[in-house]
């Protein structure tokens, strides 16, 4: 519920902001609608940055803020699908990403339940969402919404891979 509430938020913000903003930069570490493959059309509901500490609440995988330090560099993204599915990317740069990837293990193992499956990656499910969990060099990725785990997971290690690809740049780059 938390993020079908963000995702409306989003789509207003980004009805009010899209048209000035342009095309994203491509070497932007968020995904874009075309590599989410599902066989669904995506568009991007909102696009923002800033810092974790100032990421929205429902936005914090599991609600443990703990995951990153306050100050690093966050950028996230909502797409929306043809059918009403949600997605949710959640990109952290500029960290140790192994102990942020460490961090959401063992902190959403707290509130809910946490498997470890290959990429790396790690899906936690907690208050009936379903969150999946990739890193990247000096980046940790968190990519959750109403779209099947296995299309979550499937997600995540996208972006895994398109972080890869992108480099470890910071700011406009990153």
């Amino acid at each position: 519920m938390n993020r079908t509430i963000v995702t409306l938020i989003m789509l207003l913000c980004a009805a009010c902001g899209t048209a000035a903003h342009g095309k994203t930069d491509p070497a932007s570490p968020l995904l874009d609608p075309d590599q989410l493959k599902d066989g669904r059309t995506w568009t991007v509901a909102g696009t923002s940055h800033g810092t974790w500490g100032e990421l929205d609440e429902s936005l914090v995988p599991c609600g443990k803020r703990i995951i990153a330090p306050a100050a690093a560099e966050t950028r996230w993204r909502t797409f929306t699908a043809t059918d009403g599915a949600t997605v949710t990317q959640v990109v952290v740069s500029g960290v140790d990403a192994m102990d942020s990837f460490k961090a959401f293990y063992a902190e959403c193992g707290v509130v809910g339940s946490v498997d470890s499956i290959a990429g790396p990656g790690n899906v936690a499910r907690h208050d009936g969402e379903v969150e999946v969990a990739a890193m990247s060099k000096n980046r940790f990725v968190v990519i959750g919404g109403t779209a099947s785990e296995t299309q979550l997971r499937q997600f995540a290690e996208t972006a895994r891979i398109h972080l890869d690809a992108v480099g470890t740049g910071t700011a406009g780059g990153s």
